[in-house]
C-alpha cells in the first residue's frame, strides 16, 4: 500500500506528526509531498529525521496564507503531482488547512476517493486574525468537506470543531514514543531543597504567547523559567528569571525535562500539542491556558490545571509550587495518561487500521477514535 502525506509546513508538529506515523508502520510505501515553509532546520535536515526509503517531492507555490496566484500555482502542481496516481489504491494524507483544502480539491477533481485530513489546528479559531477572516476560513474549510474525504482529528476538541464539516470526523489522537522511565527524576524531585524548573518548548509566536509566559513569570521572581526554542517573538521573554535556551538536541531537551516539575502553556489556539504530550511522558505536571487542545489534555487537580487568565495562573502556580507532593502525583498522573491513551504505538496502530480499511475499499467505524 502506498500513502501519499501532503503537508504545506515542513516542520513543527505535523512533521513529528508524519515522522511517527511513518516509523510506527513501516510495511507501506511513503511519498511526502512537502512545502517550503521551515521554522528551524533545512529541508534536507528535515528529510534525515524520515526513515530511509521515504520518497520526497517539493509543492511549488504552497504557502500559509491565502493568494490567490499562489494559491491557484499550488493546486495546479500538486494535481500535476497527484495525477499518475489516479487510477491506483493509493492513500492521500493530507495535513494542516492549506493542504486540507488544495488537496481535497486536487483529488476531487482527479477523482481520487481514499482521502483523509488532519487539520492540527483549525485555522478558523487563530487568535492573531479578525472576525472576518476567522468566518472565512472557516467557510473555506465547510466547503473543502464538500469534496469529500474523511477529517481525522488530532484530539477530541478538534473533533468538536469539525463535526459538521464532513461527512465523517474521527478521533487519532497524537502520540509519543515511551523510551525511557521517569522514576528516578520523581525520586530526585521528591527532596524539597532540590531545584526544580517551570518550563514551555516551542516557538516564541503570536500562537504560543511569550509575553503572557514573561507575565506569569515576572509575577514569581523567585522561580526558574525556562523557554525552551526560539522565535520571532524571543524578545518578549525579558524577565530576568526566564532563560530562552534556543534550540537543542533530543538529550539537551530531556535533561530540561528532568529538572521539570510544571510544564506552563501559554497559547492562544492549538490542535492537541506534541510538546504538552511529551512533558508529560517525561513526568511533569501541567498548567495551560484554556484553549482547544491544551484542555484535552488536562483533568483538572489529576494532572494539572486550565486557568483564564494571568492572575489566576500565577495563583495556580504558586500552590503547585508550594505543595511539591501534591504536585508530584499529578506529574505521575501526566504520565500514565500518555501511557494508556497518547502513546505513539496506539497512535500507529489507529493509522494502521484506517489506512488498511479505507485502502481496501471498506468503511471505517467511529471506533478507530
Amino acid at each position: 500500500m502506498t500513502v501519499i502525506h501532503v503537508l504545506e509546513p515542513f516542520a513543527s508538529g505535523v512533521v513529528t506528526a508524519v515522522i511517527n506515523i511513518v516509523q510506527q508502520l513501516p510495511g507501506m510505501d511513503y511519498v511526502v509531498v512537502h512545502g517550503s515553509r521551515l521554522w528551524v532546520e533545512d529541508i534536507e535536515s528535515v528529510k534525515k529525521r524520515f526513515p530511509s526509503g521515504v520518497a520526497f517531492i517539493e509543492w511549488a507555490d504552497a504557502q500559509r496564507e491565502v493568494n490567490l496566484r499562489h494559491d491557484f500555482l499550488a493546486l495546479k502542481s500538486l494535481i500535476k503531482i497527484l495525477a499518475p496516481y489516479k487510477n491506483t489504491s493509493v492513500v492521500v494524507h493530507l495535513h494542516s488547512s492549506k493542504a486540507g483544502f488544495l488537496g481535497r480539491l486536487a483529488c476531487k477533481i482527479l477523482g481520487i476517493k481514499k482521502v483523509i485530513y488532519t487539520p492540527h489546528g483549525a485555522s478558523f479559531i487563530r487568535a492573531d486574525i479578525g472576525f472576518f477572516d476567522r468566518w472565512f476560513y472557516r467557510f473555506l474549510e465547510k466547503l473543502g468537506g464538500k469534496f469529500g474525504g474523511i477529517i481525522v482529528a488530532c484530539g477530541r476538541s478538534e473533533a468538536e470543531l469539525y463535526k459538521n464539516m464532513a461527512n465523517q470526523v474521527i478521533v487519532i489522537s497524537n502520540g509519543v514514543p515511551l523510551t525511557r522511565s521517569v522514576e528516578e527524576k520523581f525520586a530526585v524531585l521528591q527532596n524539597p531543597e532540590e531545584e526544580t524548573l517551570v518550563m514551555f518548548m516551542g516557538i516564541a509566536s503570536v500562537q504560543k504567547n511569550p509575553e503572557l509566559f514573561n507575565t506569569i513569570a515576572e509575577s514569581l521572581s523567585g522561580v526558574r523559567f525556562y523557554w525552551v526554542g526560539d522565535g520571532p517573538l524571543r524578545s518578549k521573554l525579558a524577565s530576568p528569571n526566564i532563560t530562552v535556551t534556543g534550540w537543542k538536541d533530543k538529550d539537551t531537551v530531556n535533561g530540561y525535562l528532568n529538572r521539570c516539575l510544571v510544564y506552563l502553556a501559554t497559547s492562544r489556539w492549538e490542535g492537541l500539542p506534541y510538546g504538552m504530550i511529551e512533558a508529560m511522558a517525561c513526568g511533569c505536571a501541567l498548567l495551560v491556558s484554556n484553549v482547544y487542545g491544551n484542555r484535552d489534555l488536562v483533568i483538572a487537580g489529576k494532572n494539572g490545571f486550565v486557568y483564564n487568565d494571568a492572575n489566576e495562573a500565577v495563583m495556580l502556580l504558586a500552590k503547585m509550587l508550594e505543595r511539591r507532593a501534591e504536585t508530584l502525583a499529578m506529574a505521575r498522573k501526566s504520565r500514565e495518561i500518555v501511557e494508556s491513551e497518547y502513546s505513539v504505538e496506539k497512535m500507529g496502530e489507529k493509522y494502521k487500521y484506517l489506512y488498511e480499511t479505507i485502502g481496501g475499499g471498506g468503511g471505517v467505524s467511529c471506533g478507530v477514535a
